[in-house]
């Protein structure tokens, strides 16, 4: 979807997603920044089943806590795979902006997509908007592709 066809926390959660997109086609310079607009994508996310629900989300980072109360409310369904990548993605919300050198490596920066995209999956599968960060799977690999135009 085009930026768009987005409002509100959608719009925001797209605009992170396409920073994730664009930082992974070299992560090791920016583990950092990829871990967190990961956390912030799904933060952004689960905020929006607040407001399709007609309340104002509390103002916290925490994604493990903002996905609890909407289970709570019964908007939600997740399997536990979901709470987990919750509580491991949130981590990264303050951690990765704040701290002198918040030391994210290549595997938390890769571990992040990967939560933000357990919890997308899930939103979607209970009917709520999402959207998935797309990251070519070369990308995600040590080395770059080869480039056989060398040859």
């Amino acid at each position: 979807m085009a930026d768009t066809e987005y409002t509100g926390f959608m719009y925001a959660a797209h605009r992170d997603v396409l920073v994730v997109e664009n930082l992974a086609k070299e992560i090791d310079p920016y583990t950092e920044a990829i871990a967190f607009h990961s956390q912030q994508a799904a933060e952004k996310m689960v905020k929006n089943v607040f407001i399709q629900n007609g309340i104002v989300p509390s103002k916290t980072h925490s994604v493990d806590e903002l996905l609890s109360k909407a289970i709570d409310s019964g908007w939600l369904s997740v399997e536990p795979p979901v709470i987990d990548a919750a509580i491991n993605i949130s981590m990264h919300a303050v951690a990765a902006r704040y701290s002198q050198m918040p030391d994210i490596d290549r595997g938390e920066a890769l571990q992040a997509i990967a939560d933000c995209n357990t919890i997308a999956k899930s939103l979607a599968e209970n009917g709520y908007d999402s959207v998935e960060i797309k990251v070519e799977v070369h990308y995600l690999h040590e080395e770059k592709p080869r480039d056989d135009s060398d040859e």
